[in-house]
């Protein structure tokens, strides 16, 4: 097991960080470790039904082969 001073000589590694956060800190409780850690929540966002279909409108605007000729907001989505 390493102590701080070992992670502080090998630069801390940030999987040596982790294991003496597990170890040492948490006492290798694994369910406190977990609670620990800040998620990122932001990519399990999910969308607005408004986001959706500006997404969707968006996509089928870039894709149509006449989308000089129209306007983005003619296009009609099918359910």
């Amino acid at each position: 097991m390493f102590t701080w001073d070992d992670i502080e000589k090998d630069d801390k590694l940030p999987h040596k960080i982790m294991e003496h956060k597990f170890n040492v800190i948490y006492n290798r409780n694994w369910k406190e470790y977990l609670n620990s850690i800040e998620w990122d929540g932001l990519w399990l966002k999910h969308d607005t039904e408004e986001e959706r279909i500006e997404r969707t409108t968006t996509i089928l605007y870039n894709s149509h082969p006449f989308k000089q000729w129209i306007d983005k907001n003619s296009i009609i989505l099918k359910k």
